[in-house]
């Protein structure tokens, strides 16, 4: 095997002493974690090249000064690559390391913190909110009880993993991406580190994937300097290793994929609400797909991406110039092929800053300033979209048609008999697939198209399997199920909730089927929200003192689960269907009383899931169900703007003059408006939609007379006295009347018969 993939193995696994250590295992002999850890691996046989048990072995200052390891030894490379994403050079601290030399600084007990404990805690304040240790469960909310991780539990892990290594993971090209999927599943709720000095936020997987990303860049970086004494360069005399701290190895790289929210909302036709799923599964998908292929093309692993969602990637790659040809060869080829696929509609684009080790363990205060320099340069990027050799290839592919496809209005593209272009008639056969099978296939043949002459298709296992037989280069993507011991096969993450699916009669209307019902108004609920101040959270909500590589994977990779995965979920059991949900923003339609009830689900679940540190603002519309798509995206994305201004952590309910907290639509709307009015005309006989009528007649009129009238209509009801009186007194308030007036409309919306 060559030495760059023993390094990757390694640098991944060089914490895995830990676990042992945590689990009291007497099979192991006293000492370090890192010695624990290589008696462990050296139990499997693939596992016990030089490269991997020496990075296990040797990834602490003391143990590797001590050591008699070869000039070259990736172990050299590993142990800065710790440092780096540790936050810290731990060369001179006394008993950095775990293990039974230091158990009163060490507390093998204590349970991973939420990352949210330190986020926006400059104006928040620090929570100290922490996680349970179930293992079985991919997806868990902090809580501020408190918690001990036993042996017990790490000795469960320690039986896994053990298992797993035996008869499961494997060593070689081919097999790194399911050691990397294993660490994810086993490792994410495990804390890196239980220094009682440190906050300990940042969990097993995370740290050790960062190394591992590190360490990849290191080696391509010394590699193109011809560079094979890394004690020299890394280690020995300990000058080397500052300076090598302040060198530009690593490149901080953003990819972006513009004219996302267009391409999935501007369609109309009668399939238009049945494909809108589809259509945004095969841009996150396409998204992966390019990640991929660039990935590829650097002979680097998904290690090195830090971030993938709405349309958006984060990558750390070596600062080469090989690395840096390949990023603009891969940009130009990309771009190319969006203006030949998609005209105008998508483009990319590649920013990238050249970065230190300093920068990214923000000893410098220059963490910050480098993430606010790639947004920059990719906003730039994205300002001057095109260069005066792409706009004469746009103007070469003018396609004078004189059909439209009747999906998305496209008449510059060859039209089928059906009326379709190939993308949509493509994304249409798809959507019958999505419901049933979980296996994304990047392969020569399929039903829409991606870059390098490949398309994507929807299989089954079998199906994906075949393929793969067929053609080994076919990429396999699989949705929500990490496999152990596969080749070649991913595992995404992805919100597909979709409630039309469940029932087979349902499943042939899609989303269409929410505006069946026996009572109640016939209409779609449309929910668009995202996270407010996201941008400014990345980049200064991390305290100064806590800002590293580490914590940002962190809290990318936990809002990324929260929508990709907990909120299929929250969302259970309700009449409703995820269109896209991102790492930041979501999109859900389905009937209009489920689309409230669980946006308040969601934000109590949100405001739990971040230990109160964030919210997210939204709109949501409702429309009949032929309302054209494109209309009730773009409304209700003036809805959600609104509901983002001043304050935030608002909802923008129907129209523009309904923005309340939410806080207030649920509990002085709903629950002290709304129920007891729904309650006394239940009571009632008297009473009923002529009644609300009536009431809402004489609010909405602000005339004088109409107070009178209001009076007198209350006094000849049969409502309680308490009620008529609060009625009254809220009429007479101008926010309690737009309240009353919001609980009366969604009253008469829930008891109107249906048309």
């Amino acid at each position: 095997m060559n030495k760059k993939l023993e390094l990757m193995y390694g640098s991944l696994l060089h914490d895995i002493g830990k676990i042992v250590y945590r689990s009291n295992s007497v099979d192991f002999a006293k000492g370090t974690h890192s010695k624990i850890g290589s008696q462990f691996l050296n139990k499997f046989k693939p596992f016990q090249l030089s490269g991997i048990v020496d990075s296990v072995s040797y990834h602490h200052y003391k143990e590797l000064a001590s050591s008699s390891l070869l000039d070259d030894s990736v172990a050299y490379i590993t142990y800065i690559a710790d440092n780096i994403a540790s936050g810290t050079d731990r060369r001179a601290s006394e008993g950095d390391y775990e293990g039974e030399g230091n158990r009163q600084r060490f507390d093998k007990r204590a349970p991973l913190a939420s990352i949210f404990n330190v986020v926006n805690s400059e104006t928040k304040g620090l929570a100290n909110y922490t996680y349970s240790f179930e293992k079985e469960q991919v997806y868990r909310y902090p809580t501020d009880a408190k918690k001990e991780y036993t042996s017990s539990q790490y000795a469960a892990l320690v039986n896994k993993m053990t298992d797993d290594l035996s008869n499961k993971l494997k060593v070689g090209p081919d097999s790194f991406s399911s050691l990397l999927q294993w660490t994810e599943s086993l490792w994410s709720y495990i804390p890196s580190s239980t220094d009682t000095n440190q906050v300990m936020d940042v969990s097993l997987y995370d740290h050790s994937k960062i190394t591992c990303a590190i360490a990849s860049c290191i080696y391509d970086y010394l590699t193109e300097m011809n560079c094979v004494n890394y004690r020299k360069e890394l280690f020995s005399p300990y000058e080397k290793t500052k300076q090598f701290y302040q060198e530009d190895v690593f490149l901080l790289v953003s990819l972006d994929m513009s004219g996302i929210q267009d391409f999935i909302y501007n369609i109309s036709g009668s399939k238009a609400l049945k494909s809108l799923r589809s259509r945004s599964f095969y841009l996150e998908t396409m998204l992966e797909s390019l990640v991929d292929d660039l990935l590829s093309d650097l002979e680097l692993s998904r290690a090195n991406l830090l971030y993938t969602g709405g349309g958006h990637a984060y990558l750390l790659l070596p600062n080469t110039e090989r690395a840096r040809d390949v990023l603009a060869s891969f940009e130009g080829e990309m771009k190319e092929w969006f203006i030949k696929i998609f005209k105008t509609d998508l483009s990319v684009a590649i920013a990238y800053k050249a970065c230190t080790g300093e920068d990214l363990m923000n000893s410098n205060g220059t963490y910050s300033d480098l993430w606010q320099t790639v947004s920059r340069k990719l906003s730039d990027k994205k300002a001057h979209k095109y260069s005066l050799n792409e706009i004469k290839l746009f103007n070469s592919t003018i396609h004078a048609g004189t059909q439209e496809c009747k999906e998305c209005l496209r008449s510059d593209i060859d039209i089928s008999e059906d009326s379709l272009c190939k993308i949509c008639e493509g994304i249409i056969a798809i959507s019958n697939d999505l419901r049933d099978y979980s296996f994304f296939v990047v392969s020569p043949e399929g039903k829409v198209p991606l870059p390098r002459n490949r398309y994507l298709s929807v299989e089954n296992q079998d199906g994906a399997e075949r393929k793969i037989k067929m053609n080994k280069e076919t990429r396999i993507y699989s949705k929500n199920q990490p496999f152990v011991g596969k080749q070649l096969v991913t595992n995404l993450w992805m919100c597909d909730y979709d409630f039309s699916t469940l029932n087979p009669e349902t499943k042939k209307q899609g989303i269409a089927s929410y505006v069946n019902r026996e009572v109640g108004i016939p209409r779609l609920g449309v929910l668009r929200a995202d996270i407010d101040n996201l941008g400014t959270t990345f980049i200064k909500g991390i305290p100064e003192q806590y800002r590293s590589i580490s914590r940002t994977a962190t809290l990318s990779r936990q809002l990324s689960m929260f929508f990709k995965f907990e909120l299929s979920n929250i969302l259970k059991g309700a009449r409703i269907s995820v269109i896209y949900s991102g790492g930041d923003d979501l999109f859900l339609i389905g009937a209009w009383d489920d689309v409230i009830s669980k946006a308040l689900v969601l934000r109590k679940a949100f405001t739990r899931f971040s230990a109160g540190k964030l919210t997210f603002s939204a709109g949501i519309g409702m429309y009949p169900v032929k309302y054209p798509i494109s209309k009730m995206a773009s409304e209700t994305g003036v809805l959600e703007d609104l509901a983002k201004r001043g304050e935030k952590n608002q909802v923008a309910l129907w129209n523009d003059s309904k923005v309340f907290g939410w806080s207030q639509l649920e509990e002085q709307i709903l629950k002290e408006k709304m129920i007891p009015l729904q309650e006394a005309l239940t009571n009632s006989q008297e009473h009923g939609k002529s009644f609300l009528y009536k009431m809402l007649e004489l609010l909405r009129n602000e005339d004088q007379i109409n107070i009178a009238r209001l009076a007198y209509l209350l006094a000849r009801s049969s409502l309680s006295e308490e009620l008529t009186q609060s009625i009254f007194a809220w009429s007479q308030n101008k926010q309690q009347k737009v309240e009353l007036i919001t609980a009366i409309e969604y009253l008469v919306y829930q008891i109107r018969e249906a048309d």
